[in-house]
């Protein structure tokens, strides 16, 4: 979802060759894996994502850098055409980055991971328990148990829910040598769009910035999609024996596993009728052609807000997708623009 303030973290989006500047734009996974030599910025009226690329693309040829990697935009209060962009810079012969050791925490032998580890792994079980637990400590040591007499690595814990004066933790399980999940794209194309449609029929790299089939998300495990896969329970520990139970999906059958794991997670407008739609950041919308623009204007207090308006008009346009390109505030008064780009 767009932000009022329009600060943005601009990650992944698309290079695209088709300016004459020799520094091309990388991905966060490109940039991560590099070592940068040195930090810049940018500022200017820039009116779309490219204008602020090719300024960077230029800037970065005249400090001698063969790549960039755009890492925040400042978008001004006062007029939302002003930006200044930070970027950082890598020679065409840039060492590779050096990993920093980690400082995992361990809980009955087992290793405590951050989610931006986790995220990347295949989990080989999850734990879900119930009961009462007064800190985090005692959740953190709840999971390991488990975890540990399963023979785990390490751990995530992915949610928690209240249950009257308990709690429901899940946690996914993993191995010493666990394998890399096979992640979507962080900003990939919907496979239904006619974007996606296209991309997929062009092949080559293009093809690779669509969501794929048998990949998964980049920002959440799906609980449901493991916990039948690895016909889960929820282990009850608010009896005194600690009864294992069924939760009420597997007491009736248990559903064979999904084929095709989740797509990427976006925000979605659901209508009063059922009708829905999924808004695009920046990064994938870039990659895309919208087939119509619509802008609207009043005084609106929170995103939720404005993102909800744009997305009914954009169904009303029979837009598949909608991207909140541009938010312009009136130079008197509390009322404002949106610009929505709408996409089939």
């Amino acid at each position: 979802m767009t932000s009022i303030k329009k600060t943005l973290i601009a990650t992944t989006i698309a290079i695209i060759p088709m300016y004459s500047f020799a520094a091309q734009q990388l991905n966060e996974e490109q940039a991560s894996s590099l070592q940068s030599f040195k930090q810049i910025s940018v500022r200017g009226a820039f009116y779309t994502d490219t204008d602020y690329v090719m300024a960077m693309s230029r800037a970065a040829d005249k400090e001698g850098a063969a790549a960039f990697y755009i890492t925040t935009t400042n978008i001004s209060p006062s007029n939302d055409t002003l930006r200044i962009v930070y970027a950082n810079l890598y020679k065409a012969d840039a060492p590779k980055a050096v990993e920093k050791p980690e400082n995992l925490r361990r809980f009955e032998g087992v290793y405590e991971y951050p989610k931006s580890k986790a995220i990347r792994l295949e989990p080989f079980d999850i734990v879900r328990i119930r009961g009462y637990f007064p800190s985090e400590v005692d959740i953190n040591q709840a999971i390991a148990k488990e975890a540990s007499a399963k023979g785990a690595y390490g751990f995530y814990i992915d949610s928690r829910s209240e249950l009257g004066s308990n709690l429901q933790v899940a946690a996914y399980l993993f191995k010493k040598d666990a394998p890399e999940r096979k992640i979507q794209p962080e900003n990939a194309i919907p496979y239904d769009s006619e974007a996606g449609q296209l991309a997929l029929a062009k092949g080559g790299e293009a093809a690779m910035q669509v969501e794929r089939p048998g990949y998964y998300s980049p920002s959440a495990f799906n609980e449901k999609f493991y916990a039948e896969k690895f016909n889960n329970k929820v282990i009850d520990k608010t009896s005194k024996n600690n009864v294992t139970t069924q939760s009420s999906a597997e007491a009736t059958s248990t559903p064979a596993v999904a084929t095709e794991p989740q797509r990427v997670s976006r925000y979605t407008v659901t209508l009063p009728d059922g009708r829905k739609i999924q808004e695009l950041n920046d990064a994938t919308a870039a990659k895309m052609v919208a087939f119509d623009t619509v802008k609207f204007r009043g005084y609106y207090v929170t995103d939720q807000e404005i993102s909800y308006q744009a997305g009914k008009r954009a169904i009303d346009k029979g837009a598949k997708y909608y991207h909140i390109a541009r938010i312009a505030q009136d130079t008197n008064g509390p009322n404002i623009t949106v610009f929505v780009d709408l996409y089939r």
